[in-house]
């Protein structure tokens, strides 16, 4: 059994170094679009905590 030529390995390498490459701008894509939904989240609450705030600090009649 013969092993593939050079041509077949550097061909193979860079498949691998694409799929890799793919997989990491996913990956940072996935974690930004992530940072972005806990900072609006965290926004949210701030503002629900606020009302809350107010609303209990109003004098009852």
């Amino acid at each position: 059994m013969r092993t593939p030529g050079p041509l077949v390995l550097d061909a193979l390498v860079w498949v691998v170094f694409a799929v890799l490459f793919v997989g990491a701008a996913l990956l940072v894509k996935v974690a930004a679009a992530l940072l972005v939904v806990l900072v609006v989240l965290a926004l949210l609450l701030g503002l629900v905590l606020r009302a809350l705030r107010k609303r209990r600090a109003r004098p009852r009649r």
